[in-house]
């Protein structure tokens, strides 16, 4: 039987579309400069402050920016440098407050906001945060964001959706079937059919239904309370929102790539914006005292800006920064939590074990958002390797509605949709199409656990079709309503 051969790789290099044709030039990066380090000094009123920054360009495909915690768990703390090799950072910032002082204690709590993605693994109570949203834009926004979830009668903080940073009181997590297929982590399970009821309950490992989610509870909900609040055929629903304070206008957290909360603000728009009584600050330490600070905010050329600054109070810091081009900046936690790393080497090391970080990741392969008729997919995205975009095949196969089951047999994904269905295997670039073997122009492969699937033909096989967006990298999944 023929193999016939599929040109489906997404080609790069013109400004809004997808090039499929074999003659299209293969893309070229900027990643040698997408991340920038420079060391000057200045000078303000009389006195010279040393600045170490970092400049990086969110717009590089190869650049991802991110919140983390100490050993992948909120409350617990770390060596900065271990944060730094255990996260692949090859730039890296001490983030928000925390309690550093407190003695023999195990949970340091953090006391800002820590969020990527529509993952807002610790909600804080400081609202002026760094933010990064999916546009690949930075800013310095005074954010209130509401993450919960109602089932019958209870109502719960959510902490993270299809991630979980370990248990945390009366919170909830909620797992769609992007994660997997099995939630297993320790606590009530609530399992929620595609109709958004609840279906059953489980303190053992429980299947994700099509369609539906679990609904993960913090261990101190014991299965007989929930039960006793929660009835099968209850609705659920998932409340995630935010509001820019100072514009009044709602933010779809699902733009908001990631978002520390910190404070004071420094500088809004090339000027002078501190205000300690607006960002609800009042320990002198902060406010009033020089000592060694950090920084995050965005330079005049719209490039994100992390760094440190020699002794300075508030207002220092911020003339400070206006001379090397900041325009909009915000303090991070300072004092003996100051810490900058920058490709393998601490350029300032703090004077405590710390609990969280900003950290920039950069990859070999550019990165590609994904998104399903203009709707975000969340915190996974694609890859492109010679030329042809690879996707998490859950993450593709939910969102067009496709059904998809594993052959353990022979390691291979069948995946089918009305009259068409497609065979892929890990490392092989024969594929099925119809019952007809067909030529990929990659093979499907496995990464950190997760399949990755060559995008165009899995997509086009089932009746979908994509646009390119050649600015954000981001790819759009358009299926039609006649064929959902």
């Amino acid at each position: 039987m023929p193999v016939v051969k599929l040109q489906f790789a997404i080609k790069l290099g013109l400004a809004s579309m997808l090039l499929i044709s074999a003659g299209a030039v293969s893309p070229v990066f900027a990643n040698e400069h997408a991340i920038v380090h420079e060391k000057r000094n200045v000078s303000y009123e009389g006195s010279t402050y040393t600045l170490e920054l970092i400049r990086i360009n969110l717009k590089d495909p190869t650049v991802q920016v991110k919140a983390i915690a100490a050993n992948h768990q909120v409350g617990s703390v770390q060596p900065f440098i271990d944060m730094m090799s255990d996260n692949e950072a090859v730039v890296g910032i001490n983030g928000t407050y925390f309690d550093a002082f407190t003695e023999d204690i195990d949970y340091r709590t953090p006391y800002g906001m820590l969020m990527n993605n529509n993952d807002l693994f610790y909600r804080g109570d400081k609202e002026t945060s760094i933010t990064v949203s999916k546009d690949k834009e930075a800013a310095i926004q005074r954010l209130s964001i509401s993450s919960s979830v109602r089932v019958g009668r209870l109502s719960l903080p959510l902490n993270g959706v299809d991630s979980y940073h370990g248990d945390r009181t009366k919170s909830a997590w909620v797992f769609s079937k992007d994660y997997g297929d099995v939630i297993d982590y320790p606590g009530v399970k609530v399992a929620i059919a595609a109709d958004m009821k609840v279906a059953a309950f489980s303190i053992d490992p429980i299947q994700i239904p099509a369609g539906g989610n679990v609904l993960l509870l913090s261990s101190d909900q014991t299965l007989d309370s929930v039960t006793k609040s929660v009835k099968v055929g209850d609705l659920f629903s998932m409340d995630q929102s935010s509001v820019n304070l100072d514009s009044n206008m709602s933010i779809p957290i699902s733009q908001l790539q990631m978002a520390i909360g910190a404070g004071p603000k420094l500088l809004t728009g090339g000027v002078v914006d501190i205000d300690v009584e607006r960002d609800r600050f009042n320990d002198p330490l902060v406010t009033s005292q020089a000592n060694v600070r950090s920084f995050a905010g965005v330079d005049d050329n719209q490039l994100l800006v992390v760094g440190t600054v020699s002794y300075s109070t508030l207002d220092q810091m911020a003339n400070a920064l206006l001379q090397a081009g900041i325009t909009d900046a915000i303090n991070l936690d300072g004092g003996a939590s100051s810490a900058l790393y920058y490709q393998g080497k601490l350029l300032r090391k703090p004077g405590r074990l710390l609990s969280n970080a900003l950290i920039v990741q950069q990859t070999d392969k550019p990165q590609v958002q994904l998104s399903v008729n203009g709707t975000l997919t969340g915190n996974r995205d694609g890859y492109i390797e010679h030329d042809v975009t690879m996707v998490p095949f859950r993450v593709l196969l939910n969102r067009i509605q496709a059904e998809y089951s594993w052959n353990p047999a022979d390691s291979s994904l069948h995946l089918s949709k009305g009259k068409l269905n497609a065979v892929l295997t890990p490392g092989s670039t024969t594929g099925m199409l119809n019952g007809q073997p067909v030529e990929l122009d990659a093979a499907p492969e496995v990464v950190d656990g997760l399949m990755y699937v060559p995008l165009r033909f899995v997509a086009e096989s089932l009746g979908a079709r994509l646009e390119w967006n050649d600015s954000l990298y981001r790819v759009n999944i358009v299926v039609s309503p006649a064929n959902p």
